[in-house]
């Protein structure tokens, strides 16, 4: 988890003096970490997400300090602060023309304000959102898993701000072309996304790990903003991690800490949907009929239905290289349409109404009546979620 370069600096004109010159779009960038660096060569080292100070202390030709910032971006610092004196009198204009347009945010600070104070204050801002945030998952997770007393767990999260009756939505994220990769190998990649756009949102942010998938917990969020969040999400994932499936499921926006256990599953049904029919994203409440399948407690049941109905007529297709299958779903998505069927299959509209009767005499039930188009569509959103 990580700190905002706005939050992070918060203060910091009145404390230090320190002044934004440059890359005023980047101060939603996230922050890791602080360091001083006055070497060059030592920027390739940095993991990312960092903010870095400088005096330029060996600044000893005129692109230095333009050869500096370009190499900090390049291995995504979030920021980075000049302490102007001696080896720095003044921040070039290409410098300032750079980070506008990276969206790097330049801080300055005079020569009398000394950096290890504000590299020390800053890593404590950290430690203390760090530890913060922990303490918030922690707390929400007993609550989804129904861990310790109840009571508690609010009058917890109401020292954050978090109140009883504040507004909850669960996310559930996960890959499914991982191929011999595991989630955790990109985990660090789509939080530090999801957080960074959460976090240019609301300051409260909580996330953790469930079985191969991230889960976010927004609070306080507007039905707009949740869905501003999902479309930036998959905007910034299509331009830095295009090879990847992802897909996600978003729950009901729910007041109250009551039934977020019920809640947060729903997040993670409504990914398990996306992931069956291939969509980037779900949301719960747009299931449909699929929302009575999932609520369903014997599987079982559902199972049976399955191969009472479209279950025989896959294996069927399988044992005899037919596609009645597909022709079934073609019918039933044209409402029963054997004209339209006939279209779109460029078959003749006899050979459609052949089909359908040799359907009904593997399956056991008439597709051309209504009662059975409705048992039949039924087992197609069984198959979806199986």
């Amino acid at each position: 988890m990580s700190v905002t370069v706005k939050k992070l600096c918060k203060n910091s004109e009145f404390l230090y003096n320190m002044k934004l010159i440059a890359g005023h779009n980047g101060l939603n960038n996230l922050v890791q970490w602080v360091h001083i660096i006055e070497d060059s060569d030592v920027i390739s080292f940095l993991h990312g997400n960092e903010l870095i100070f400088t005096a330029g202390v060996l600044n000893n030709k005129k692109d230095w300090l333009l050869n500096f910032t370009v190499k900090l971006k390049e291995v995504n610092a979030s920021a980075f602060v000049v302490n102007l004196g001696p080896h720095i009198k003044e921040i070039d204009e290409q410098v300032i023309d750079f980070c506008n347009k990276e969206n790097l945010p330049l801080f300055t600070i005079p020569w009398e304000t000394r950096m290890v104070d504000m590299t020390r204050d800053f890593c404590h801002r950290i430690f203390n959102d760090l530890q913060m945030e922990n303490d918030l998952t922690t707390t929400i997770k007993n609550i989804v898993f129904n861990v310790g007393d109840p009571e508690a767990q609010i009058m917890h999260l109401e020292r954050y701000g978090c109140h009883r009756d504040s507004m909850l939505c669960f996310i559930s994220i996960t890959v499914s072309n991982l191929g011999d990769a595991s989630f955790e190998d990109y985990e660090r990649e789509i939080k530090m996304i999801a957080e960074k756009i959460a976090k240019s949102m609301h300051e409260l942010y909580i996330s953790f790990l469930y079985r191969e998938s991230l889960i976010l917990a927004l609070v306080n969020y507007t039905d707009t903003e949740i869905e501003a969040f999902v479309k930036e999400f998959f905007k910034n994932i299509s331009s830095k991690l295009k090879h990847l499936n992802i897909h996600m499921g978003i729950s009901p926006n729910q007041p109250g800490m009551d039934n977020q256990n019920k809640n947060f599953e729903k997040a993670i049904s409504a990914m398990k949907m996306a992931c069956n029919l291939k969509e980037n994203y779900l949301y719960y409440d747009k299931l449909g009929i699929y929302k009575i399948l999932y609520a369903t407690n014997d599987k079982g049941v559902l199972r049976s239905f399955y191969n009472d109905t479209i279950g025989k007529l896959a294996a069927y297709d399988k044992q005899n290289k037919t596609n009645f299958t597909e022709l079934l779903r073609i019918y039933l998505e044209n409402n029963g349409s054997i004209q339209l069927v006939s279209e779109k299959l460029y078959v003749h509209r006899n050979t459609v109404l052949n089909h359908l009767k040799k359907i009904e005499s593997i399956v056991g039930i008439n597709p051309l009546e209504l009662e059975g188009r409705v048992n039949l569509y039924i087992g197609f959103y069984i198959k979806d979620i199986l």
